[in-house]
């Protein structure tokens, strides 16, 4: 009984270390097809955080007409253990601009500001504009703003779009083109420790990490800053869905595995 009840013990403590590699997932537990994403907004670059909670990003022009993003259909992809519904990509006719929400992960920006973190997520999108345009980011602002990590999108043709990475004024395109109307995985790892970031589309999920189909260097000092936030920037002429959002401090718990 002994020997059963230490295999037990030996078996969970080896299980562990992959475990709390896991930062936070399923983003948007408790939500359902229909629902407003933002349960606030900031009003106020120094108003208190709503830690784990999407709101709308502090702006001090808002554009006028835009609304909260809603909660649209499940994504899923092959071998990517994050499942649930997604958030609807797009801006009611005749609004023009962009709008920010964050997750809010942390007031102090010192708990997530050594190592490396992954925010993993799937795409779909139907429409995009023809010039990069930033979607995805990893914020040094729980109210939105001072991204450490950008991740963007464009049509590349008629039914192709492309991704880029971007670090502050450093920025670079990944060399394939993928399908419109398609589900596509996305990893963004921001490493402190070179001062950089990276991203991965579609990527393998093996145990290990593969290559990055880009990778850009920022200038000194680029990652002092903490990260805070996960934020969403929406805007007209995209058509789409995102969700089933990772944050991890490792490529297993980024991928699930």
């Amino acid at each position: 009984m002994t020997k059963v009840v230490l295999s037990m013990a030996l078996a969970v403590f080896t299980l562990l270390p992959a475990n709390a590699q896991i930062v936070k997932n399923d983003l948007l537990k408790g939500y359902k097809e229909g629902d407003v994403l933002e349960k606030t907004v900031y009003n106020d670059k120094r108003a208190p955080i709503n830690v784990d909670t999407w709101c709308g990003g502090f702006t001090s022009k808002p554009v006028e007409g835009s609304v909260s993003p809603t909660i649209g259909k499940a994504l899923t992809y092959e071998g990517y253990s994050e499942a649930g519904p997604s958030i609807t990509l797009g801006f009611p006719q005749g609004v023009k601009g962009s709008r920010v929400s964050v997750y809010s992960l942390v007031e102090s920006g010192k708990v997530y500001s050594k190592g490396t973190y992954y925010i993993a997520c799937l795409v779909n999108f139907s429409k995009v504009g023809t010039n990069l345009a930033d979607f995805l980011a990893a914020s040094a602002s729980y109210v939105g703003g001072g991204n450490r990590g950008q991740v963007y999108v464009r049509r590349e043709g008629n039914d192709k779009i492309k991704f880029a990475v971007g670090l502050l004024k450093e920025r670079a395109e990944a060399p394939m083109a993928y399908d419109c109307n398609k589900t596509h995985l996305l990893v963004l790892k921001v490493d402190y420790t070179k001062n950089e970031v990276s991203l991965f589309v579609d990527p393998e999920l093996g145990q290990s990490e593969p290559k990055a189909d880009i990778v850009v260097t920022g200038e000194e000092g680029a990652l002092k800053a903490g990260l805070k936030s996960v934020a969403l920037r929406n805007r007209n002429g995209f058509k789409g869905n995102i969700g089933n959002f990772r944050f991890a401090k490792d490529w297993a718990g980024a991928i699930g595995k």
